[in-house]
């Protein structure tokens, strides 16, 4: 089963039917709707359920500058709220990490550490804003945390990870254009070329381009959301057109063997399969 954070966006209507997070898988979909929150946590000019994960047992969402706290059926547990946050877009926690991107301020809080992104040396601050690079995905392997900048399509989107022991930051490649995603499987990258329609692999350690598949033009479709499974690669495709779209992708012949639609919903946030 995957867990799934959406929302209604960019639409001409209001957003209605607002929801936090749903579970699926290719028989069900169980959509939780907001109104499982205390009133206090329903914000409807910043509301914006994005970076989720999963941690003992109970699902967590970032959601702007709060940390909610669900069991595994859904229901309210608590929140925490995330001090200096602006749309924290991915997160991770396990005993001994926790790592948010910090979006909207182009940080990654790790534990007690800020990583200014615009202080690496590969970045290039070439907007004027605080989101320069939008730091949007983050990928916990072994001694390592992977991450992407999205570079709001002014530069190619960049790759990165740090080094769990030294807290070093080391620059991979460059790949794609306002990309998203970048999950990790021994020595192979996998991310969404978004501006392209694209998914790719590379290999993060020669940095060869290992294979790259269109898979939606980007007038209609927005991928974001991207889930290893032991068959599938699973991706998101948020709509311009219509409902989102959950791309279910064979490993073996790079092909879309199968796609979901998320009725009453047309943006994919964020994908993480279930713990077993």
């Amino acid at each position: 089963m995957l867990t799934i954070t959406i929302r209604n966006g960019k639409l001409k209507r209001p957003e209605t039917n607002r929801a936090i997070v749903c579970f699926f898988d290719t028989d069900t979909l169980k959509v939780i709707k907001e109104d499982i929150l205390p009133e206090g946590l329903i914000d409807k000019d910043l509301y914006k359920p994005f970076g989720c994960c999963w941690y003992k047992g109970n699902l967590y969402i970032a959601n702007t500058d709060k940390l909610i706290q669900l069991d595994s059926n859904g229901n309210f547990i608590d929140y925490e709220t995330l001090d200096g946050f602006i749309n924290p877009h991915q997160i991770l926690i396990t005993d001994h990490i926790r790592c948010f991107t910090n979006t909207g301020k182009d940080t990654i809080q790790l534990n007690s550490k800020v990583i200014n992104i615009k202080e690496l040396e590969e970045t290039t601050n070439d907007i004027d804003l605080d989101d320069t690079h939008h730091v949007n995905s983050l990928c916990l392997s072994d001694d390592k945390i992977f991450f992407c900048l999205h570079n709001r399509n002014t530069k190619p989107s960049q790759y990165f990870y740090i080094d769990l022991d030294t807290h070093d930051v080391h620059h991979i490649c460059n790949y794609g254009f306002t990309s998203h995603n970048c999950e990790i499987e021994g020595d192979l990258l996998y991310t969404l070329d978004t501006k392209g329609g694209n998914f790719a692999c590379i290999n993060w350690k020669t940095k060869e381009l290992m294979f790259e598949k269109n898979l939606v033009k980007r007038e209609e479709h927005f991928l974001r959301g991207l889930q290893l499974t032991e068959n599938h690669f699973v991706v998101g495709a948020s709509s311009e057109i219509g409902y989102a779209e959950i791309l279910f992708i064979d490993r073996k012949t790079n092909e879309i063997t199968s796609k979901y639609y998320i009725n009453g919903y047309n943006r994919i946030l964020d994908i993480k399969s279930n713990p077993l």
